[in-house]
């Protein structure tokens, strides 16, 4: 029961610090051009913008802050279970399960739904969501299937990890994001890479922490027991 809790503190402590990492990152590379779109986006609508409080700083940056705390805690629960199941910690080890993270929840479904800045037409919510959830999904089972079937049949890991790729881009694609303004389709693309990229580093940066910290506390509950 100790060490569990001390897992779970781990989990938590490497959430903690990879989200405010995060906040910090979004705020270098991606914000400002969230911003410049936004301002593009209210040049071209002639509608007046409702009042919305979470819009303005600083509650837009608070909660903005609380979010990426609370997403990073979760996916440091997450690691912290999987590196419970496989005994296995170490911030070597901890930055692979990182890459395999951003593989799976950043990398498949940016595949499928890229990222979109405000003043794109994108595809409904409803429709991105379920593309979200099924890339993800099926990216997860493909690691899954890689990691546990022999030789040959690793393959069919590939396939999963690539399925819906193929199903939302051949079978039923998703209309892609467009905009009538250049300038917006540049700040897209530069958009996608930093969104992709700073999710890359906060992977890395949580798989190593939460590594670390879970194999330290399994070694401080083992000397423990030992003593």
């Amino acid at each position: 029961m100790h060490f569990l809790f001390r897992t779970i503190s781990s989990a938590l402590l490497a959430g903690l610090l990879a989200g405010i990492c995060l906040f910090l990152i979004q705020r270098l590379l991606t914000v400002p051009l969230i911003h410049a779109a936004e301002v593009y986006e209210k040049a071209a609508s002639a509608e007046p913008e409702p009042d919305d409080a979470f819009a303005n700083e600083p509650l837009r940056s608070i909660t903005t802050l609380i979010a990426d705390v609370l997403v990073a805690t979760a996916f440091g629960l997450i690691l912290g279970g999987i590196y419970t199941a496989n005994g296995r910690g170490g911030w070597k080890y901890g930055l692979l399960c990182g890459v395999v993270g951003f593989a799976i929840f950043q990398l498949a479904p940016a595949i499928a739904v890229p990222p979109a800045v405000p003043g794109m037409e994108v595809a409904p919510l409803a429709l991105r969501q379920t593309a979200w959830w099924v890339s993800a999904v099926s990216a997860a089972v493909g690691f899954i299937l890689l990691a546990i079937l022999p030789k040959l049949a690793k393959l069919a890991g590939v396939v999963f990890y690539l399925m819906p790729a193929a199903v939302f881009h051949c079978l039923s694609p998703l209309p892609a994001p467009t905009t009538q303004v250049h300038a917006v389709a540049l700040i897209e693309r530069s958009f996608v890479a930093r969104t992709l990229g700073g999710m890359l580093v906060f992977w890395l940066i949580l798989g190593a922490v939460s590594g670390h910290l879970f194999a330290r506390q399994r070694n401080a509950t083992s000397m423990r027991a030992a003593g």
